[in-house]
């Protein structure tokens, strides 16, 4: 009897059943990643450029390559332009029958090609200002709870260790958790893991203070202090972007006034004159008025205060 029949034949050592755990299968993103990969992205590994969009991809928190995000990009923008130029050959050659249907056509593919590649760039600028906004807002008590591990004689690396195993603050632990990555798994050294760590970090406070512990560890000095200064100085400068939040509130709350509210009010005088006098405002009675007073004017103007002010609390937070 063969090895492999012997193998076959052996029953399991455990009484209970075996059961085999199915490796689980890569996602739709997975497969389109890799799929985008072979067609393309082995040909763009060493494009010029590529280093500058590697690091924007690591701020972003990508898990990505450069030549993976490109191919990306081109096969997606190619989908979407010949997606846009069939709907527009159908229902401007075939249905509408227009004699100048191929300018639509072009027209409608290239806005296709053009939305695909200014949603990507807009993904990436998006997830790097947030990243960097999660970081900025967690800085302070991560610093704070560094300071009193460092009072205690804790070592540099324990202190990095012992922050990345954290469940709380998750941009920031996810940062210390590259740094221990590099040094437990990559074999660098700690200062050359801050140093790394620092830079692909799209927080400048951030950056700068994994650089000052890579040269507080390097050169030596009270740790301990440094920490405790650093972190009052990042809540110092956190309550001056929160009074200027606070300023800029009064700002949008007299702008709400004046624009928005009194200006309702004049369109809502304008159209009871209108309607007084019998009279039009050029293809524009005074009902028309009223309703794209109530149903286009109001919303929009209260819409777009919402979002300012979600903007900048967004920034003050």
């Amino acid at each position: 009897m063969s090895p492999a029949a012997e193998t076959v034949a052996t029953p399991p050592r455990s009484a209970e059943p075996a059961t085999a755990t199915k490796p689980r299968p890569p996602d739709l993103a997975a497969r389109y990643r890799a799929f985008c990969f072979h067609l393309l992205g082995k040909r763009m590994e060493r494009s010029v450029g590529s280093e500058v969009l590697a690091e924007r991809l690591k701020r972003a928190g990508m898990n990505v390559s450069s030549a993976v995000y490109r191919a990306m990009l081109l096969v997606s923008a190619l989908i979407a332009g010949a997606a846009t130029a069939g709907v527009a050959f159908l229902l401007f050659r075939e249905a509408l029958r227009d004699p100048q249907w191929y300018l639509y056509v072009g027209l409608l593919a290239a806005v296709g090609v053009g939305s695909v590649a200014a949603g990507f760039r807009f993904l990436v600028d998006s997830r790097i200002a947030n990243r960097k906004e999660q970081l900025d807002r967690e800085l302070p008590f991560s610093l704070s709870e560094l300071s009193v591990l460092a009072s205690t004689g804790t070592s540099p690396i324990r202190l990095i260790r012992h922050m990345a195993r954290r469940d709380h603050d998750p941009a920031l632990t996810a940062t210390f958790r590259e740094i221990a990555y590099k040094t437990d798994v990559q074999g660098k050294d700690l200062i050359s893991a801050l140093a790394e760590t620092a830079k692909e970090s799209p927080s400048t406070s951030v950056r700068d203070t994994l650089w000052d512990l890579g040269n507080m560890i390097h050169q030596g000095g009270n740790l301990d202090e440094y920490l405790r200064s650093k972190s009052d100085a990042v809540l110092n400068l956190k309550r001056l972007v929160q009074k200027e939040f606070i300023e800029r509130l009064s700002t949008f709350l007299d702008m709400y006034v004046s624009l928005v509210l009194v200006g309702v009010l004049m369109i809502a005088v304008a159209a009871f004159l209108l309607n007084a006098l019998g009279s039009t405002a050029g293809p524009l009675d005074a009902n028309d008025l009223l309703l794209l007073l109530t149903f286009g004017l109001v919303p929009v103007a209260v819409a777009m205060t919402i979002l300012l002010v979600s903007v900048a609390y967004a920034r003050a937070e």
